[in-house]
């Protein structure tokens, strides 16, 4: 049992503005895929009035559609592109966060959920004494139609500040969630966190 602070959720989804990514040169904006886009903006909201000591960016999928047309070009023949590739690793989107708003805090991207997200952010704040504050981003996108597990959902992403007191929240970590895949994961953890008559659901208990 985990017992953690949330704070307010930071959700960007396709179809709002996306303002807090508004300050970011407007041809570097314009570079940034889809995903990448939601992703900071989820950071740079969460970021608003605090700072971080560590910064956890989780996602199941990534920018896989960027993988995908790397593939494509080796079948016909093509050398890939290099921007491409270096944009479509699994921590691209830390990296140019990084870049962009010039943060070096220490980070680090996951391939998993919203729950394991809020597991490495605990760990780090257990272990590390002077920490005092992670923002915990989990940003994903559907999976191209040929892949096997493709299921259409609008790319989105959500970003919140963890820490360790006062706790709002008791992860039951020894217990899995059924849901698959894992953006279905977050999504309920917000529609949980946002209502404000649900006190338990799955392995989340709010205190």
């Amino acid at each position: 049992m985990m017992q953690l602070h949330v704070s307010r959720l930071n959700l960007s989804s396709v179809d709002q503005e996306l303002s807090a990514i508004e300050h970011i040169p407007a041809m570097q904006r314009r570079r940034l895929s889809r995903l990448a886009k939601l992703a900071l903006n989820s950071a740079i909201q969460a970021l608003d009035t605090c700072n971080v000591d560590y910064i956890v960016w989780v996602s199941q999928y990534g920018d896989e559609a960027k993988t995908l047309n790397i593939l494509e070009d080796v079948l016909r023949g093509q050398t890939p592109s290099p921007t491409q590739f270096s944009t479509s690793v699994h921590n691209a989107i830390s990296g140019l966060y990084s870049i962009l708003c010039q943060d070096a805090t220490p980070a680090t991207s996951l391939a998993g959920s919203w729950n394991d997200g809020l597991i490495e952010a605990y760990a780090w704040l257990k272990t590390q004494p002077e920490a005092r504050q992670v923002l915990l981003v989990y940003y994903d996108d559907a999976l191209p139609e040929i892949y096997i597990e493709h299921q259409p959902f609008a790319a989105f992403a959500m970003g919140a500040v963890i820490s360790l007191a006062p706790a709002n929240l008791i992860l039951e970590s020894e217990h899995h969630i059924a849901q698959d895949p894992a953006y279905q994961q977050a999504l309920a953890f917000n529609a949980f966190w946002n209502n404000n008559n649900a006190t338990e659901f799955e392995v989340w208990t709010k205190c």
